[in-house]
């Protein structure tokens, strides 16, 4: 399979969790992977039981056995870009900033899953420390919803103009290029 590389087939690798519903996570980045013609590889980092109707559960993964999965895939098949989503925890998150690192992972995107769309925190104070230290200033784009935004920000977003004042402070953190999805906006300015 290590022949990929050297084809004309883009691969990229996806490392988050996993939705038993399939509408999220590894599934739909997969998903859209194949849709854009890219072979996807996967490092999953949790399981979810989970449906339409919500999250009923979350068990992570050891942060040794996700490194293990990127080794593996990157050793052998070769990525050309990497997507992150939902990391769960402070041990994974360095760990995956470990083996991005160690391996010269290029091309990352950072989807910072802290916060869903419904505006529930996933993860804790001392992960998002270790995704703002460790692995925002590793990534090409990082993409935060309004909430996200709101926390690497530091302050509310209502409109379009704090959604760029947003961007800028997370920019700040060292990061090359950011894209604040505005599903979430308070008032549902369209601009």
């Amino acid at each position: 399979m290590a022949d990929l590389m050297a084809s004309s087939i883009p691969v990229a690798l996806t490392i988050a969790g996993s939705d038993s519903g399939g509408g999220a996570g590894i599934q739909a980045d997969l998903r859209t992977f194949a849709f854009h013609c890219v072979h996807g590889t996967s490092a999953l980092t949790c399981i979810t039981a989970q449906n339409t109707l919500g999250v009923n559960r979350v068990d992570a993964l050891l942060p040794e056995a996700v490194k293990a999965q990127i080794e593996a895939v990157v050793k052998d098949i070769g990525v050309h870009a990497t997507k992150t989503g939902m990391l769960l925890n402070q041990e994974i998150i360095l760990a995956v900033a470990e083996v991005v690192e160690a391996l010269s992972l290029k091309q990352l995107v950072v989807d910072p899953v802290m916060v869903s769309r419904a505006g529930v925190r996933l993860i804790d104070d001392s992960a998002v420390v270790a995704l703002r230290d460790f692995l925002l200033p590793k990534a090409s784009i990082v993409t935060p919803n309004i909430y996200e935004a709101e926390i690497f920000g530091g302050l509310d977003i209502n409109d379009i103009n704090d959604m760029q004042l947003a961007a800028e402070k997370i920019y700040n953190l060292g990061v090359k290029t950011v894209l604040v999805k505005g599903g979430a906006l308070k008032n549902n300015f369209r601009g």
